[in-house]
């Protein structure tokens, strides 16, 4: 295996709970959530301060408008001559916020960036269509004229396409409750999230993992996007808000940091063929450093549904020990714009319970036909 040369230094990885739509978080806006999390993570690195930041960038998806990050960076009193801005990507829009400031500090116009993504989806703004004035679901994904379908009924074709059966889905979606599970009671997500705190709540546990879940259970679901469907709420993500952050910082050999960026690859697919973007997008990160997926220790692919995950483990030979160990998007949910930065947070978790130089992989779908793929180092890979 090459020893790829790391670029810039993850300084540090962390996130929040991740709460229900409506649920622990419905009342705390992308500011308060930002500001809890960056108060502490701070606080646990002696030396960084908001002074030393050069840039915030942050995913957001469902909190649109008077740029988000700029009022987060703001409300979590960094200098008014930090400059911040918004990235919306979609599914990968904090995986992209992260690359966007490692490309600034390759480029040399900073020296320390934060990144990471911050969702509200209980706060969201509402989106009024402009003639019928009805309220629509979402804002479209492809251009007018072209067919725009909904996540749940892609997933319904590529579950009909590929043949992945329900119980195939349901035995998925089981083992992602399991994962989690196990991580909780052993106290394995320590590493990787601090507590929200205010003055009325302290919220340290993931909201959306059912622990008593059985396949019992997730076969009783009904469909949810076609009668005679496969697809289910049981194998398919929630919808949440939550919050993450990645500290960036040119790379320094003789720190020591939580991790290294190595490289990241970005694609495009027919936007009724999203779910499949990791497939590509790894495909592609693998090839440019002469790697096979046997090289990495550990993949954390954000499972938007059952079928995705069966179908990217199936293409990719991902081993089940190296498919999100910890648990993924179907137990824990999917907080749109922050997800990137959650997934490098607890892929480092991962990587640093091993004691040798380790490389990881994050990867997502992204709705509108893309895909995203990283690979990182642990703090031994320097």
């Amino acid at each position: 295996m090459n020893h790829i040369i790391p670029r810039v230094s993850i300084v540090s990885a962390k996130r929040l709970p991740i709460g229900k739509i409506n649920g622990i978080f419905a009342q705390q806006t992308p500011e308060m959530l930002f500001q809890n999390l960056i108060r502490q993570q701070l606080a646990d690195l002696p030396g960084y301060s908001k002074e030393q930041i050069d840039q915030v960038i942050l995913g957001n998806v469902t909190n649109q408008g008077g740029n988000l990050a700029r009022r987060c960076a703001l409300a979590a009193d960094f200098p008014v001559a930090t400059p911040a801005y918004t990235v919306d990507s979609q599914c990968a829009s904090g995986l992209v916020a992260v690359a966007s400031g490692v490309q600034t500090i390759m480029s040399g116009q900073a020296s320390l960036v934060l990144a990471g993504g911050i969702e509200s989806t209980s706060l969201a703004n509402l989106i009024i269509d402009r003639d019928t004035k009805a309220v629509r679901a979402r804002f479209p994904m492809v251009p007018t004229g072209q067919l725009d379908l909904d996540m749940g009924v892609v997933a319904e074709n590529m579950s009909q396409k590929y043949h992945i059966l329900r119980e195939q889905q349901d035995v998925y979606a089981f083992r992602s409750h399991q994962k989690a599970k196990q991580a909780f009671e052993m106290g394995l997500l320590d590493r990787e999230i601090y507590a929200f705190e205010s003055k009325n709540m302290k919220e340290i546990q993931d909201q959306c993992p059912r622990f008593e879940t059985s396949l019992e259970k997730l076969a009783q679901l009904k469909p949810a996007f076609s009668k005679q469907g496969v697809v289910t709420a049981g194998n398919s993500c929630p919808i949440n808000d939550g919050a993450g952050t990645v500290l960036l910082k040119k790379f320094d050999p003789s720190e020591a940091v939580q991790g290294y960026y190595l490289d990241y690859e970005f694609v495009g697919l027919a936007p009724d063929q999203f779910l499949l973007g990791p497939i590509s997008a790894t495909q592609k990160l693998l090839v440019k450093h002469g790697l096979s997926i046997t090289d990495i220790d550990v993949v954390e692919l954000n499972e938007a549904f059952a079928v995705q995950g069966i179908l990217c483990q199936q293409a990719l030979d991902i081993q089940d020990q190296q498919l999100n160990p910890l648990g993924g998007a179907l137990a824990y949910g999917h907080s749109y714009g922050a997800t990137g930065a959650i997934l490098i947070a607890r892929l480092l978790n991962s990587l640093n319970r091993i004691s040798r130089p380790a490389l990881g992989i994050v990867t997502l779908c992204i709705a509108g036909g893309m895909g995203m793929s990283m690979l990182i180092g642990n703090k031994h890979w320097a």
